[in-house]
């Protein structure tokens, strides 16, 4: 089995993705603070010089970062830089506003939460100290003031970035959070799945073995497990090959797959032993697929020999008739081994009077 490992390519393109990202929060969060940090300085009668330095604070460093970012070698390191330049930046308007308490404490809010979102503790961690050195050099440079005033201008151009702002991040969030789910599933499904033969693996075999065990037990099902040893598998290996040997797992589980119903489950058990749990079954019924399933791996052939010809024992229990799964697994085991000890190529339910034979 080959293991996949991202290229240079691959991580080059999750960096740009990451960056992109940034620079949208970024320009979005850099003009809705541009608005309440404008108002302030005019109350305060700042220096036209200050409001010359927010535009191009709000305007022009976000497409600065962005090329910056994409221009380096390890991108996704120099977009934290950037995070973390922003925070200082919001440290230097903080301290300008003399702490105007309602757009200096939604602005430390702001830049808590995407600093957290965008790179966990150790990003916020390095955001806030940036954040109060640059405040603390500004603020004490600039006389220490307090301002506690504001105006309802200042509170209503506010407004927008204490809610549109959140909105945003948390949809832009929760759309990480959706992605990271459908990839752990995915990963998941790959991990309980046999690569080679696109059926489940024993692990999630013996899972759905219990499932239906239990619904079962409740009434819900009458669940039946197959167990299918190819006869002579190992011949085939030493005579062909172990690719002819892939072959032809590959096809019974192809067989399988559209042979059982719906709601069973085909799956590897272990080296060229297979099984199906049948969901809902009666003696007859399940005796009987096991007859056509039988029948229809008689028919499969190898490319490199067309006199071959497959066969395969088959044991059968009933959940019904087991205390415990591992008593129902057994009980199919035991059927499998009558069948290859009256000569292989057959079909054996598990009755109560195996156990009383054995």
């Amino acid at each position: 089995m080959s293991y996949y490992s991202p290229d240079d390519n691959h991580l080059k393109r999750r960096s740009q993705r990451f960056v992109r990202r940034m620079f949208i929060m970024r320009q979005l969060g850099t003009i809705l603070c541009f608005f309440p940090i404008l108002s302030v300085l005019m109350e305060m009668q700042r220096d036209l010089a200050f409001s010359a330095l927010l535009f191009v604070n709000a305007f022009l460093w976000p497409w600065l970062a962005y090329r910056r970012a994409s221009a380096a070698e390890d991108s996704t390191t120099t977009e934290r830089h950037n995070l973390t330049l922003d925070a200082a930046f919001g440290g230097i308007w903080v301290a300008l506003m003399a702490l105007s308490p309602l757009p200096s404490f939604i602005i430390m809010a702001v830049l808590a939460s995407d600093r957290y979102a965008a790179g966990g503790p150790a990003q916020l961690i390095a955001a806030m100290q940036a954040f109060l050195c640059a405040f603390v050099m500004v603020w004490l440079v600039d006389g220490a003031g307090v301002n506690l005033t504001f105006s309802m201008q200042t509170v209503w151009l506010t407004l927008p970035l204490a809610t549109s702002y959140m909105l945003v991040l948390s949809v832009a969030s929760y759309n990480l959070t959706w992605q990271l789910r459908q990839r752990n599933r995915e990963l998941e499904r790959i991990a309980l799945m046999d690569p080679g033969l696109e059926i489940p693996n024993r692990r999630l075999f013996e899972r759905r073995l219990e499932s239906e065990f239990l619904s079962t037990r409740r009434g819900d099902s009458a669940a039946y497990l197959l167990l299918m040893d190819l006869d002579y598998f190992k011949s085939v290996n030493d005579t062909w090959g172990h690719e002819a040997g892939d072959f032809l797992l590959a096809e019974i589980s192809a067989l399988l797959r559209n042979q059982v119903g719906l709601l069973d489950i085909p799956a590897r058990f272990g080296g060229d032993e297979l099984g199906v749990i049948v969901h809902h079954a009666t003696d007859e019924s399940i005796v009987l697929l096991a007859e056509r399933l039988k029948e229809k791996i008689a028919q499969v052939r190898l490319p490199a020999s067309a006199e071959f010809r497959c066969s395969v024992s088959i044991g059968i229990a009933s959940a019904a008739n087991a205390e415990t799964m591992r008593h129902w697994l057994s009980h199919a085991d035991e059927a499998l081994y009558e069948v290859k000890r009256a000569g292989r190529n057959g079909v054996r339910l598990w009755q109560p009077s195996l156990a009383g034979a054995a």
